[in-house]
C-alpha cells in the first residue's frame, strides 16, 4: 500500500513540475506589470515544456512589442532552463528589439548567455552582430563563447565583424564598471573635501588676520 502511495505521489509530483513553472512564468510576467489578456495568460498555464513556452511569451511579446525584452526578461528568471528558447521566439516575434531581447534574458540567467546569443542570432541573422554585441555587454565573462556561438549559429555571419561587435560589447561593460565605480570614489572624494577645506578655512584666517 505504501509503495502504491508513494508511487502516486511521486506521479503526481512530476505531473505537477511543468504547471508550477507554467504558474512561475504566468506571475512573473504580471509581477513585472505585464498586462495579459485572459486568453494571453490561459496560453502560458496551459505551455507545457520549453518551446510551449517560449511560445506563449513570444505571443505576449508580439502584442507588447515595447516591452519585448522586459516580457522575454521576467520570464526567462522564471524558467531560466527555457530561457534561450524564450529568447529566440521573442526575438523572433519582434526581430526590431533582438539584440535587447539577447541582452536582457543574458542578464538575467548570465549561465545561458552564450546560448541566448546563438538563438536569438539564429532567430534573427541579419541582427547577429548587434546581438552579439549586446549579449557580451550584458554578460562580459562569457564573451569568448557568445563570440563562437554566434559565429556557429549564424554561419553566413562575419567573423571579423561579430568578434569586434563583442569586443566593443566587453569595452562598453569596462566603461559602465569604471564610470560606476569612478562615481563611487568621487562621492568619498567630495565627502574628504570638507577637510581639504579645514585647510582651506586657515587661509581664511589668515585673510581674517590680515
Amino acid at each position: 500500500m505504501r509503495k502504491t502511495l508513494t508511487a502516486l505521489s511521486l506521479a503526481a509530483a512530476l505531473a505537477a513540475g511543468p504547471a508550477l513553472a507554467d504558474q512561475a512564468t504566468l506571475a512573473a510576467l504580471q509581477a513585472a506589470g505585464i498586462e495579459l489578456t485572459a486568453e494571453q495568460a490561459d496560453a502560458v498555464l496551459a505551455a507545457e515544456g520549453a518551446e510551449a513556452i517560449a511560445a506563449a511569451v513570444a505571443s505576449v511579446a508580439a502584442a507588447n512589442p515595447a516591452a519585448a525584452a522586459a516580457i522575454a526578461s521576467a520570464a526567462a528568471q522564471a524558467s531560466p532552463a527555457a530561457a534561450a528558447a524564450i529568447a529566440a521566439s521573442v526575438a523572433a516575434a519582434v526581430p526590431a528589439a533582438a539584440a535587447q531581447v539577447a541582452a536582457s534574458v543574458a542578464a538575467a540567467v548570465p549561465a545561458a548567455a552564450a546560448q541566448v546569443a546563438a538563438s536569438v542570432a539564429a532567430a534573427v541573422p541579419a541582427a547577429a552582430a548587434q546581438v552579439a554585441q549586446a549579449v557580451a555587454q550584458a554578460a562580459p565573462q562569457a564573451a569568448t563563447q557568445v563570440a563562437a556561438a554566434v559565429t556557429q549559429a549564424v554561419p553566413s555571419a562575419d567573423v571579423a565583424a561579430v568578434q569586434a561587435a563583442v569586443a566593443a560589447g566587453v569595452a562598453a561593460a569596462a566603461t559602465a564598471g569604471g564610470t560606476a565605480a569612478g562615481g563611487t570614489t568621487g562621492t568619498g572624494n567630495t565627502g574628504s573635501t570638507p577637510s581639504a577645506g579645514g585647510g582651506g578655512g586657515g587661509g581664511g584666517s589668515s585673510a581674517s588676520e590680515s
